[in-house]
């Protein structure tokens, strides 16, 4: 096993400046960002976090949950409620910040479910890592996601969600 991965993995989480995602299945089990799994993975043996795309969408648990939690580093939390009707979807963009190389280069993290699968639209929640000056960092935002916007004037609009990477059947 990989030291080297395993202290990425353990150092992720128990970052507290990081937003994280959880989430509760309709068995009871409850699954988090910041759950190490044993991984022998080429390049990658040691421990890693729960991914989203190889441990939720690629087993199907995708389809069975029933609530999804942003975790916020101020202690705050902001969930909902999964349903059939309305799949959960998350995702977090990062940018390279080259003069200030000590920071996170994260920008957001967003965690939300489609409430219309017609028309993409979806309601969801972001921490803000580079809020406006007075803005919290915690937003409730609504958009679509054939159409991902910016809930304020720096945030680089998304356009289309990548549907298949998100695990969702529309």
């Amino acid at each position: 096993m990989s030291f080297s991965t395993t202290l990425t993995a353990l150092a992720n989480t128990i970052d507290p400046r990081l937003a994280f995602w959880s989430l509760l299945l309709t068995n009871g089990k409850k699954w988090s960002e910041h759950t190490l799994l044993p991984t022998l993975l080429a390049g990658q043996k040691g421990m890693r976090q729960l991914d989203w795309a190889l441990d939720i969408v690629s087993t199907g648990d995708i389809h069975h949950i029933c609530e999804l939690t942003l975790n916020c580093p101020d202690g705050r939390r902001a969930t909902l409620d999964i349903s059939q009707d309305m799949p959960a979807f998350q995702f977090k963009t990062k940018s390279l910040d080259m003069m200030g190389a000590g920071s996170l280069g994260l920008e957001y993290m967003v965690v939300g479910r489609v409430i219309d699968k017609a028309t993409g639209r979806c309601e969801c929640f972001a921490w803000d890592y580079r809020p406006k000056s007075g803005e919290s960092n915690l937003v409730a935002y609504k958009s679509s996601i054939y159409k991902f916007g910016g809930w304020r004037d720096t945030v680089t609009p998304l356009g289309a969600l990548g549907v298949d990477v998100q695990g969702f059947k529309l």
